[in-house]
């Protein structure tokens, strides 16, 4: 549970400390975080849950090079994906805000700072997406233990930033905090995989498809940015 749970667990952390800030910090933060978890959960623990009964059989079996080349896939489809979703979001964050929630109670400042915390959230997108896949090799091996203890490590990180943070940034302070500690733990889960694994991975074929696909997609992005900006 600690092992798969760090996000969600850095977004509760987020929401306690926000409550010592000013009022509508908790929101911000609430509003920011779905729209983070929605590509998380849609792509990458998604695509980690259909992967891992292959992974654990092929490393069962032994069979390191068919299960790195099916990490492999997974890995620069989830790079374009996430990538793609990443300069989407950068790119689009206060119009999406703005479509979304802002109405009622809800106006433009309001959606002014949701949209800045959104971007310090989309900010380890990646890197908690990612650490997903290569925790497969963990609970495969049978290193729940190990994938708890980086789970905690990367918690720790979380906490110091944002207690270093929260004064000078506020709320996207905190949601900086949550993404520094997901790159922390896409680091240690690396590591304990193993460094020459995570680099024949990146060797690959498929790499220019994930650079195309963000490409085009933060192309597309600035185009509906402009479209939107001369409609107003």
């Amino acid at each position: 549970m600690l092992g798969n749970s760090t996000a969600q667990l850095s977004s509760f952390i987020d929401t306690w400390l926000a409550s010592f800030l000013v009022s509508g910090s908790i929101s911000y933060l609430f509003y920011a975080n779905r729209l983070f978890q929605l590509p998380l959960a849609l792509f990458a623990t998604a695509a980690s849950t259909a992967l891992f009964p292959t992974i654990s059989k092929l490393l069962k079996q032994e069979a390191y090079d068919e299960a790195k080349e099916q990490t492999k896939k997974v890995f620069w489809l989830l790079m374009g994906l996430l990538g793609g979703a990443s300069a989407i979001a950068v790119i689009l964050s206060e119009e999406i805000v703005r479509l979304l929630f802002e109405r009622g109670a809800f106006g433009s400042m309001e959606t002014h700072h949701t949209a800045t915390v959104l971007v310090m959230y989309i900010a380890g997108l990646i890197p908690f997406g990612l650490s997903k896949l290569f925790s497969l090799w963990l609970y495969a091996t049978h290193r729940q233990g190990v994938a708890a203890k980086i789970a905690a490590k990367s918690l720790g990180v979380n906490i110091l930033f944002s207690l270093l943070l929260i004064a000078p940034m506020a709320a996207p302070g905190l949601a900086l905090a949550s993404s520094i500690s997901g790159w922390v733990l896409f680091f240690l889960t690396v590591s304990a995989v193993g460094r020459e694994i995570f680099l024949d991975i990146m060797r690959s074929k498929y790499a220019l498809h994930a650079v195309l696909f963000i490409g085009v997609s933060a192309l597309l992005a600035w185009g509906l940015k402009v479209v939107f900006d001369g409609s107003l």
